[in-house]
């Protein structure tokens, strides 16, 4: 199983697939905190390095964004190679199984947390570290001193928790959501044509993403899976509980959603002929 995982990622990071992805998605969230830093340069404040992960976590256009490049990045899973045959011959199928899902729950962790990297060097030139929320990441919250710029972040019960523990939530919640579509994404494409299989995905990424979009209420974030990856619509420490889910329910959601994948996934294979259509698959 790590042999199979291990090989995955040496071949993952020898491809330009990986470095485009890369490159978009920290381009992306870069371009996403830049109102952020402007705004803090502004009123001459620094930030925290941690609050533009956190800012851009609570934005779903560019989380949205974001997510499109890890899709992109494991768009050939699970057929990466033509040599699939020789694997399964010296291993099960559920280890080839277990292989495949480790990598991409591996590939998910290594996106994010090179994002993460990615902007705290962007914010570094203002910046502190410390575990304490800044003035202007605060002032934003309250809606004070707006000016000309377009930084919008009217979430205070976010910052009930620290800086450090929001990074983590996020970062937690970002990998799920990843992770169960990429899943779904491996499944879709046991079933078809590769490129039908990503569209498919894509088209219920667009679906979460019109509910956050077409409902007024943010009650109704909780029947998308996009909704869910998101920290400002959560309950924290018991506020919005009766509007928003906690924490644990939307990592209960994911956790629910990973596991029927994987039993679906797991019937998939056992029905699936290897010898004639791995290699030959597009």
């Amino acid at each position: 199983m790590f042999k199979i995982c291990r090989h995955q990622l040496r071949m993952a990071l020898v491809s330009p697939r990986f470095y485009i992805a890369l490159f978009m998605g920290c381009a992306i969230h870069i371009v996403g905190i830049m109102p952020l830093l402007e705004y803090a340069k502004g009123i001459g404040k620094p930030l925290s390095l941690l609050e533009g992960f956190v800012y851009f976590s609570c934005e779903r256009y560019t989380i949205s964004a974001v997510f499109l490049c890890i899709v992109f990045l494991v768009s050939d899973i699970p057929f990466s190679s033509g040599n699939e045959t020789y694997t399964l011959l010296r291993v099960s199928r559920k280890k080839w199984l277990a292989g495949k899902v480790s990598y991409l729950l591996c590939a998910c962790i290594l996106y994010y947390l090179i994002v993460l990297l990615a902007g705290m060097a962007f914010l570094s030139g203002n910046a502190f570290v410390g575990n304490f929320w800044s003035e202007p990441f605060y002032y934003l919250t309250q809606g004070r001193d707006l000016g000309e710029t377009s930084a919008y972040f009217p979430y205070p019960h976010v910052l009930l928790l620290r800086p450090l523990q929001a990074v983590l939530a996020a970062i937690m919640l970002n990998v799920a959501y990843g992770f169960t579509m990429s899943l779904f994404l491996f499944f879709c494409n046991l079933k078809l044509p590769r490129t039908l299989g990503y569209a498919v995905t894509m088209l219920l990424h667009a679906v979460f993403y019109m509910i956050l979009s077409v409902f007024q209420s943010n009650y109704y974030t909780r029947y998308s899976l996009l909704g869910n990856s998101l920290l400002m619509y959560h309950s924290i420490y018991g506020e919005y509980k009766e509007l928003l889910p906690s924490l644990g329910q939307s990592f209960l959601v994911f956790a629910i959603a990973v596991a029927v994948l994987l039993i679906l996934i797991f019937k998939g294979i056992q029905k699936y002929d290897f010898r004639i259509t791995v290699g030959t698959k597009e």
